[in-house]
């Protein structure tokens, strides 16, 4: 045995040697820990493996978002591309061009390549982007003005609008102003207001000028049929037969601008009958031959075409020989000669009469040959330009056609063909 000083106590072995008990207690709270250890793990997990697909789906939501943001902003540039007004948008305090549409280089004639100066900017349109700028005009408002390129002129409407640059503090002092600028064309418009006011003046004047041709038509036959019964009388004396001619003539040329007046101003068709057309060529004939004599012209007719009738009105053809020998006289030089032939032309469907009128005046130019029929058109200061626009008008009506040849210097022979009943 050993001594006594070398025993071991008792109850110091029992105090550090773990009772079956306790071991089981500590391996049950390690399983425990391990447990709580690994739930916490797979919640961990759990939540890394949500976040990652909220992640996902707010990158996809993010990439979606860019895209539609790409493809709306491809739609607005091509809206703005094919917009039919003009877009700029400026920023004023600093004088740039930050943006122009095509419509908008077209309408200012500003080049497509690269960005564009300020003083690129027509100087009218500067002046009112820099009194927007000051407060000097109120938001919206329009103003128009002419442009001029190549001798053309063309109207242009711009409204204005400014508005803060979003990259900018808006209570900050040194904000960029940018300025939106809408251009129209009003061009159109303006011709469009033109041409109805030019149109109710010719309105206005047509009124006038039918109301006057009335009132001296009256006074005119009165005139004429007085003119005609003092030529009758034998008993003047040769001057006052001549001062009687010449009398006729005067009425007679004033009654074929009257009737030119009236004709060219009145609308629709007027009633045709048969007519004879050889007694209404040599009625018309007779009628302008004072006017020839005075003007020393020789007038004559050469007609075969016996009882020949056609559908139309005797005054109608009478007033449009007056107009060709009226048209005739002043281009003819005293001893020159006005011919008036007539003849009828076989056709497969029919008969047609031609009447041709021909003179040897000056002849007419080719570059006027084109617009003889025009109303309005005269190289005179003799004519209002209404005798052959007349002249057209009454043809067609007849169902007829009218033709012009002319050589300068040779003549002018007018062609007229009307179907025979």
């Amino acid at each position: 045995m050993l001594p006594s000083s070398h025993r071991i106590p008792m109850n110091t072995c029992a105090d550090t040697i773990a009772t079956p008990t306790q071991l089981t207690g500590a391996f049950d709270a390690f399983i425990a820990a391990a447990n709580r250890l690994e739930h916490s793990h797979w919640e961990l997990h759990n939540e890394v493996t949500q976040l990652r697909k909220e992640l996902e789906e707010r990158n996809r939501a993010l990439a979606s978002s860019l895209a539609e943001n790409e493809r709306m902003r491809i739609a607005l540039r091509q809206i703005l591309d094919t917009l039919p007004c003009g877009v700029v948008v400026l920023e004023a305090t600093r004088e740039e061009i930050v943006l122009l549409n095509p419509e908008a280089r077209r309408l200012l004639a500003i080049s497509a390549d690269g960005t564009p100066p300020w003083n690129a900017l027509p100087a009218r349109v500067r002046t009112a982007v820099n009194r927007a700028a000051q407060r000097m005009s109120k938001p919206n408002d329009e103003h128009e003005f002419c442009v001029e390129e190549a001798g053309d002129k063309r109207w242009l409407m711009i409204r204005h609008c400014a508005m803060q640059d979003a990259a900018c503090d808006v209570d900050s002092e040194i904000s960029v102003q940018r300025m939106i600028l809408i251009i129209r064309d009003t061009t159109a418009q303006r011709q469009a207001e033109q041409h109805r006011e030019a149109s109710r003046n010719l309105v206005a004047l047509a009124e006038m000028a039918t109301v006057l041709a009335h009132e001296i038509r009256n006074p005119l036959g009165s005139l004429e049929l007085l003119a005609g019964l003092l030529a009758k009388d034998a008993g003047l004396s040769s001057d006052s037969k001549e001062y009687v001619q010449h009398l006729q003539a005067g009425v007679r040329s004033l009654s074929t601008t009257v009737n030119n007046v009236l004709r060219f101003h009145t609308l629709g068709s007027p009633h045709r009958t048969p007519v004879n057309v050889a007694a209404t060529l040599k009625s018309a004939v007779e009628f302008v031959r004072p006017l020839a004599e005075q003007s020393g012209v020789t007038l004559s007719l050469r007609e075969a075409l016996e009882e020949t009738e056609i559908l139309g009105e005797q005054n109608g053809l009478q007033q449009v020989i007056l107009n060709l020998a009226c048209n005739a006289l002043r281009h003819t030089a005293p001893g020159g000669a006005i011919t008036v032939s007539a003849s009828i032309k076989p056709l497969n469907s029919g008969k047609t009469a031609v009447i041709e009128f021909s003179d040897t005046g000056s002849g007419i130019s080719p570059e006027h040959l084109n617009r003889i029929f025009e109303p309005g058109f005269s190289t005179t200061r003799q004519s209002p330009g209404l005798g052959l626009t007349v002249c057209r008008r009454i043809v067609e009506q007849h169902r007829g056609t009218i033709q012009v040849q002319s050589e300068l210097k040779q003549g002018t022979t007018f062609r007229m063909e009307f179907p025979v009943l």
